[in-house]
């Protein structure tokens, strides 16, 4: 086993040393159910690596005859944005620590949840990696339709993707993830791959033009959209023959932002979802381990290609 893997599993016993000290003799009244926690007083990475590990779980739980449900209230109420197609929502009084019916998993691409004891609780709250692959080997299960039976998306996020009139024709999306790259991503430092001066800057900016016009090139007579999260460069692009949606509010969805910040962020990936191909564009200046837009590949089985420069 990587040394990288001890250190997690080190890590998520420590961890769960506060739950296991919950245990008590009583049995649980609820059994065959999976409870997932994304716990409100810890830090959580971006919306795309939640959302895969939520799927994962889900094809455990379904494949082994298991009920389902998962608290995601921070930093922001998922259901406020996907509208719950199952009863998924989980409060977190419903958990019950039986010595002999509770067991704590944690959820990672080395350790993969697959099955499931029957008769038990489990309770998972350390997650880190998961695939998201066209479908689960283990079940057989699709990606997209696992995540459209849990969810669907809200009415603002339909009303304001369906504002835009971007879907009357086939469109292409690209994506770039610059995070600190260009400007400083609202104190966000999660990865420090800032450039120093102007010209790296601009030299940047430059290549990932460049990278448009290849992409136009490969899609004759189609509309390209270019999605991002760094306003620099789509101001940047301005003068392109693409399109890009209003981005006066961008953010992060691993920090708390305001509802419009977050629902900016969901229209990103629900347009992109809804388009006829997907570029993620990747060179040694942005930050290459995004999953947002494969995320959108997945929610509708839309094609999808990593583009390096």
């Amino acid at each position: 086993m990587e040394f990288v893997h001890i250190k997690y599993d080190i890590k998520y016993f420590i961890h769960n040393l506060r739950y296991i000290r919950k245990m008590r003799f009583k049995r649980a009244k609820k059994k065959n159910v999976l409870y997932f926690v994304f716990e409100p007083d810890m830090p959580h990475p971006g919306l795309a690596d939640r959302l895969k590990a939520v799927i994962s779980l889900y094809n455990a739980a379904k494949n082994n005859g298991y009920d389902f449900k998962f608290y995601f209230n921070t930093p922001f109420v998922l259901s406020d944005f996907l509208t719950p197609q199952k009863d998924w929502q989980l409060q977190l009084d419903e958990l019950e620590y039986s010595i002999q019916d509770t067991k704590i998993i944690n959820e990672t691409n080395w350790r993969r949840i697959t099955s499931l004891k029957p008769n038990k609780q489990y309770h998972c709250y350390c997650y880190a990696g998961n695939d998201m692959p066209w479908q689960f080997e283990d079940s057989g299960y699709k990606w997209h339709e696992l995540f459209q039976e849990l969810f669907s998306p809200c009415n603002q996020l339909l009303e304001a993707y369906n504002a835009l009139h971007i879907d009357e024709k086939p469109y292409i999306s690209v994506q770039f993830r610059f995070v600190n790259a260009l400007e400083q991503f609202e104190g966000y430092t999660f990865f420090d791959n800032h450039l120093k001066t102007e010209e790296e800057r601009q030299c940047l900016i430059q290549k990932c033009r460049e990278c448009i016009k290849d992409v136009i090139t490969e899609n004759p007579g189609k509309t390209v959209y270019v999605f991002s999260d760094s306003k620099t460069f789509l101001d940047a692009i301005a003068d392109m023959p693409v399109k890009v949606l209003d981005h006066s509010n961008l953010g992060h969805t691993g920090v708390k932002q305001q509802q419009e910040t977050t629902l900016k962020t969901f229209l990103d990936l629900y347009a992109m979802s809804k388009s006829e191909k997907i570029y993620r564009v990747r060179a040694k200046e942005l930050y290459n381990y995004s999953c947002f837009a494969l995320l959108a590949s997945r929610m509708n089985n839309v094609p999808f290609i990593d583009k390096d420069i």
